[in-house]
C-alpha cells in the first residue's frame, strides 16, 4: 500500500466543512488501496493513535492556542521523525505549520496542496496573522506537484493565485454528503422555515441574518438555527441580545447541535436555506450542496467561491455580502420563486456529490504514484 500523510488542524469528531471534506476524501482513498494517515491536534488535549473508517488518525496533544489555531510540540517532533520517510504529504490549508513540512520533508516526498481559503485581513492583528500564514502556505505550495482549489472563482481571487497556478492548479469542488430522503421532523405547523446550520462565527454573517429577520415582513416565516451558540474558540459572530429578542418573538428557533442521523431531517424540514457569509474565511460552503441535495433552494452571499453553487445550479438566489436589506430581498425571492430542482440535481450528481470529487483526488494520488486501475 502507498502511504499518504494528510495534515490539517482538526479531524473528527471536530465538525467543520474543511474537516468533513478531508475525512470523506481520506476514507475514500483508504477504501481504494491507500494507507491513509491523518495528523491533527487532539480535541481532548491527549495524544492518541486510532483507526477511524480505515484511516489512521494521529492526534497530538495541544501545547498552546493562538486564536482559532492550535499548536502541538508533539506534532513538530513527529514531523522531524517523518522527514526521511517519503511518500505523499497532503496539506489542507489554512495550516500554520506548512512551512515546517516544506523545510523538513525533502528526498522522497511529493506534495499536494488543498487550498481552502485566505485568512481575512480586517484588523491589524488579522493582517499580521494573514501575512504569516501566506508565507507559510507559499513555502509548501511552491514545492507542490498538485495544488487544488474548490472553484476557479476562488482560485482567481486568492492572494496566492499565482503560486497555485504555477504549481499544478486543479479545480475540485468541496464534496458534501447527499442529504435527500429525510423526514420533516422539525417542521412547525403554519410556518415557512428558513434554515441555517453551522457555528455562528463572525465570518458566517449571523448579524446580517439577524438584521434581515428583524425586517422580515411576514409573520409566518421563521429561522431554524442548527448548531452551537456557546463554547466557541472563534470570534462569536452575533449580537446575543438581538438574537434572543427574535427567539422570544418566535421568529428564531434553536435545534442545537445535530447528530449525523438528524441532519437529513433538518434539511427536509426547510423551505429555504441561507448561507450569509461575509469574508474570505468561507470559500465554498458544503452546507449549500447538502441543502440542495435535499431539494432545498439556497440564498448565498456574492463572494468568491461561495456564490458558485447557486450560479452552477440556478437553485436559489445570490445576495450582496454584509447587506441585510439585500439578504432580505433574497430570502423573500427564495420563498416565493420556483426553481428547477431536476436540473440542480443533475449538476449536483455530475460535479459536487460523491463519488465525483473523491474520485478526482484519487486520480491525483494515482498520477503521483503511477498506480493503474
Amino acid at each position: 500500500m502507498t502511504r499518504v500523510d494528510v495534515f490539517l488542524q482538526y479531524y473528527r469528531p471536530h465538525v467543520s466543512g474543511l474537516t468533513n471534506m478531508a475525512a470523506v476524501l481520506a476514507e475514500y482513498a483508504a477504501a481504494n488501496g491507500y494507507d491513509m494517515h491523518v495528523h491533527c491536534v487532539s480535541l481532548e488535549r491527549e495524544a492518541s493513535v486510532t483507526v477511524v473508517d480505515g484511516v489512521t488518525v494521529h492526534a497530538y496533544s495541544r501545547s498552546f492556542s493562538l486564536r482559532r489555531a492550535a499548536f502541538s510540540f508533539g506534532l513538530l517532533r513527529a514531523m522531524w521523525k517523518m522527514r526521511a520517510q517519503g511518500g505523499i504529504a497532503h496539506v489542507h490549508m489554512p495550516y500554520p505549520e506548512s512551512f515546517v513540512i516544506a523545510a523538513l520533508f525533502r528526498r522522497g516526498w511529493t506534495f499536494v496542496t488543498t487550498y481552502q481559503c485566505d485568512a481575512p485581513r480586517e484588523t491589524f492583528a488579522d493582517r499580521l496573522i494573514a501575512a504569516a500564514l501566506d508565507r507559510s502556505h507559499r513555502a509548501f505550495i511552491r514545492r507542490s506537484t498538485i495544488s487544488v482549489a474548490s472553484s476557479a472563482d476562488y482560485a482567481s481571487y486568492t492572494r496566492l493565485r499565482d503560486d497555485l497556478e504555477e504549481h499544478g492548479l486543479e479545480i475540485v469542488p468541496v464534496t458534501g454528503i447527499d442529504r435527500r430522503g429525510g423526514e420533516p421532523t422539525y417542521r412547525i405547523d403554519g410556518r415557512r422555515i428558513i434554515g441555517f446550520m453551522g457555528r455562528p462565527t463572525y465570518e458566517k454573517g449571523i448579524n446580517v441574518l439577524i438584521g434581515a429577520m428583524e425586517k422580515m415582513p411576514h409573520d409566518d416565516v421563521v429561522l431554524l438555527f442548527a448548531g452551537p451558540v456557546s463554547g466557541l474558540t472563534e470570534k462569536v459572530g452575533y449580537d446575543a441580545t438581538r438574537l434572543q429578542a427574535l427567539v422570544d418573538a418566535g421568529r428564531v428557533h434553536f435545534v442545537g447541535f445535530l447528530e449525523e442521523e438528524q441532519i437529513k431531517d433538518f434539511y427536509a424540514s426547510l423551505d429555504l436555506y441561507v448561507h450569509p457569509s461575509i469574508n474570505s474565511f468561507d470559500a465554498f460552503g458544503i452546507v449549500q450542496i447538502e441543502a440542495m441535495s435535499a431539494g432545498i433552494p439556497v440564498v448565498a452571499s456574492d463572494i468568491p467561491g461561495v456564490r458558485t453553487a447557486v450560479q452552477a445550479t440556478g437553485f436559489g438566489e445570490i445576495t450582496r455580502a454584509g447587506d441585510e436589506d439585500d439578504l432580505l430581498r433574497g430570502l423573500l425571492a427564495g420563498l416565493e420563486n420556483s426553481y428547477d430542482a431536476a436540473h440542480a440535481r443533475t449538476v449536483l450528481d455530475e460535479v459536487y456529490l460523491p463519488p465525483v470529487p473523491q474520485a478526482q483526488y484519487l486520480e491525483f494520488y494515482d498520477r503521483l504514484t503511477g498506480r493503474k486501475r
